[in-house]
């Protein structure tokens, strides 16, 4: 079995040097950091975690948060790219992540709580944005370092967030469909209680205005039999030309309920999206979508917290990802 002084006697350091370079220490060189820690891998050294978290009151462990562990939630390629990142980003600072697995919003706090009390953790990410968010406030109260993706909904210096400008790219989205000709739109939305969904319909609705869009739109209506409900009352083929949907999870359904009331697109309706996935490249037909980033949103979500968590000068900032428009199968230009 490799040990802490194996490591130490190959890199030709101390081990008091070994386990400052695994503890994050600083006054550590970046040339002394790497060298130590190629040596670790290529022995294949394993610390001891506990006697590690005993020794520095770390955990070296990061606390992920999310709003729900709903089947939607877990398949969501959104999710699952933002997570890979963060993930990535983590096991190369050797961090590792914990995830939240609870289902009810209550249930949620207490196993928040419980990770900060036992110390199991030395920081959170929080995927999602939220008013009067009691685990927000749990954790500003705590002073427990933390990083949202997703709006900043206030102006507390110590709270980093990492988002994209939601307004601007669904402005963007609806503007776009305006210059293929369209003049009647349906929006559908999960719900209004997240910011991200909050800003997309903003931006809608001042896209329509500006260019005079008859519309609609619609929330928490979500599963297939729902919006298949709705498209039926709504007369889809008479009153609208295309729909835009928040989420590539919510597109996947909408496609599912216009493939049983045998519409087609993109001759009967168009539609597009946001967050570009396989869902949507490989949908039938491919969809059109805002690419929003999210393996960039985790990088640098994950590279933020730990930069504060490891350097006692780190200016707390936030960060707004770009975003762009990808067009496929789903729209066209309309014939005038």
């Amino acid at each position: 079995m490799v040990t802490l002084k194996d490591v130490a006697k190959k890199a030709n350091v101390s081990p008091s040097t070994v386990s400052r370079v695994m503890s994050n220490s600083k006054g550590i060189s970046e040339n002394t950091r790497k060298k130590v820690t190629k040596i670790m891998d290529e022995l294949g050294y394993v610390p001891n975690i506990t006697a590690r978290k005993l020794v520095t009151n770390q955990s070296n462990t990061i606390g992920l948060v999310l709003k729900t562990i709903s089947i939607e939630m877990r398949q969501n390629p959104f999710f699952t790219e933002v997570l890979t990142s963060i993930s990535s980003v983590c096991e190369e600072k050797r961090f590792s992540t914990i995830m939240t697995t609870s289902y009810t919003s209550e249930d949620l706090l207490n196993e928040v709580k419980a990770l900060v009390l036992s110390k199991a953790v030395d920081g959170f990410i929080l995927l999602y944005s939220m008013e009067n968010d009691p685990i927000y406030k749990y954790l500003v109260d705590n002073e427990v370092p933390f990083v949202v993706i997703g709006k900043k909904i206030n102006n507390d210096p110590n709270v980093m967030f990492v988002d994209n400008d939601n307004i601007e790219a669904s402005y963007n989205l609806t503007k776009y469909m305006s210059g293929l000709g369209h003049r009647s739109l349906l929006f559908l939305s999960e719900n209004n209680t997240y910011e991200v969904n909050k800003d997309r319909l903003t931006g809608f609705l001042k896209a329509c205005k500006e260019d005079n869009i008859q519309h609609k739109y619609v929330n928490e209506v979500v599963s297939r039999d729902e919006i298949t409900n709705l498209l039926i009352n709504e007369d889809i083929r008479k009153n609208y030309t295309g729909i835009v949907t928040t989420d590539s999870m919510l597109n996947l359904n909408l496609l599912s309920a216009l493939y049983k009331l045998n519409v087609n697109i993109p001759d009967d309706i168009q539609t597009c999206t946001f967050t570009d996935s396989y869902l949507s490249e490989s949908a039938c037909p491919p969809q059109t979508v805002v690419n929003i980033y999210p393996e960039n949103l985790g990088e640098i979500a994950a590279k933020s917290l730990l930069e504060v968590l490891q350097k006692e000068d780190a200016v707390m900032h936030s960060s707004i990802i770009p975003t762009s428009i990808i067009e496929r199968d789903s729209t066209k230009q309309l014939k005038s």
